[in-house]
């Protein structure tokens, strides 16, 4: 679909299904699935990875590996995505600003001061991996559901 995969796409809108082969990495996938939502094929598209990026980790975690470097191995993962199974997949964003703050000033203790944000920041990594795996290892919406509240 390089590079420009709008107009292209838009051939696919009287489909009432149709799947797509993303040849690349995590960026690739993205930029194809954010064109997918932005024309509005998102019920109807399912779509597979050929992992050839330096990240791979959507396709890892789908189970099409974690690199694709062998050609020999072409119409086997052609058969693959032909028979393959769909699974649901939810995409969100995550931005973060910082909030100026209402309280006094702590007394200077930069090293504790320190440990203590780092010691935030780890817990609050820990939360969202473990919500993701969660989200990411289950077959069932309402896990997914109660993951994301």
């Amino acid at each position: 679909l390089s590079p420009c995969p709008p107009p292209r796409l838009r051939l696919f809108q009287k489909f009432s299904t149709f799947r797509i082969l993303v040849c690349g990495g995590d960026g690739s996938v993205g930029w194809v699935l954010s064109e997918i939502d932005a024309l509005g094929l998102h019920k109807q598209c399912q779509l597979g990875v050929l992992p050839l990026g330096t990240g791979n980790d959507l396709a890892r975690v789908l189970g099409w590996g974690s690199l694709c470097d062998d050609d020999t191995q072409l119409l086997q993962i052609l058969e693959k995505l032909e028979r393959a199974t769909t699974k649901m997949l939810d995409r969100w964003s995550v931005l973060t600003y910082e909030v100026p703050k209402q309280s006094p000033p702590a007394p200077k203790e930069e090293e504790n001061g320190d440990s203590n944000i780092q010691a935030q920041i780890s817990h609050y990594a820990d939360s969202v991996a473990f919500h993701l795996a969660k989200i990411l290892e289950s077959d069932k919406h309402s896990v997914v559901i109660s993951s994301a509240k």
